[in-house]
């Protein structure tokens, strides 16, 4: 089976460097990711503006926030602010692989449908375990590599940009990377399973896009907003939404394999 999952994952990254509709998607989102970092960290001296505190009380929660954390690392307020944007930079780098796969995932089986390409594979005694693993595989990896590169370029240049305007040395705590090597490729790997459903039963890739943004954006979205703010601050909540997560991606991955019927797919030919 791993060499039938390896030249499907390979088959797929090739017609994926040959669709230039994905290049910028490959593109801009790391770049702006690169920049996130830098720009919250440089601006993060305006969480500790007491005026901004006194008519917002979000700000207010906020500053409170960086207060504590400095209290609790016996930091300088001005490293605690910085290290706050960048967990909230951390956020980007979190649903980064979601827009990168939502749109390649879009691809992975409709592209094929249309290039009449996809049924000769199905034909073939390759299982169903090696077809999905490799289109999940050849979708996933390249958008959590553009992720952990431009986080890890990004915590970079925040540290130079911050250490020259501020001369206080900082770098990214666990929360960043956790958000960036843990939750990212988990999403990501949600997202793609979801893709790949989506792809299956679907004529356009457009439409397989639509579909994926529909069903995770507020699932997503309802999630973070459940937990997002304590998981800036609190490791057990963190470890908590992996789990979830994880047990969410093992759950689609068996959904998708059950549901996955290469003979209606090769009845649909034509």
């Amino acid at each position: 089976m791993r060499s039938s999952m390896v030249w499907i994952m390979w088959r797929e990254l090739k017609d994926q460097a040959q669709n230039r509709m994905l290049w910028p998607v490959y593109l801009l989102l790391p770049l702006v990711g690169m920049a996130a970092p830098v720009l919250l960290s440089i601006s993060s001296a305006g969480l500790l503006s007491p005026k901004l505190a006194a008519v917002d009380p979000a700000s207010a929660a906020i500053m409170q926030s960086v207060k504590q954390m400095a209290l609790a690392y016996g930091w300088e307020l001005e490293r605690a602010a910085a290290t706050f944007m960048l967990r909230v930079a951390g956020g980007y780098f979190m649903l980064m692989p979601l827009a990168i796969v939502a749109v390649v995932g879009g691809y992975a089986i409709v592209g094929e449908k249309q290039q009449r390409s996809l049924e000769p594979v199905l034909a073939t005694p390759i299982s169903t375990d090696a077809l999905l693993l490799g289109k999940f595989l050849a979708v996933l990896l390249p958008a959590v590599c553009a992720t952990v590169l431009a986080s890890v370029l990004g915590a970079a240049a925040s540290m130079l940009g911050f250490y020259l305007l501020n001369g206080i040395l900082i770098w990214p705590d666990l929360y960043y990377w956790a958000a960036t090597l843990v939750l990212a490729p988990l999403i990501g790997a949600l997202t793609a399973l979801a893709c790949l459903h989506t792809s299956i039963r679907m004529q356009d890739p457009l439409a397989a896009i639509q579909i994926t943004a529909l069903i995770l954006i507020p699932a997503l979205l309802l999630l973070l907003g459940v937990f997002g703010p304590t998981m800036l601050i609190n490791l057990g909540v963190l470890g908590l939404v992996v789990l979830v997560l994880l047990i969410l991606s093992l759950c689609a991955y068996a959904y998708v394999r059950r549901s996955f019927n290469r003979e209606e797919i090769l009845g649909r030919r034509g």
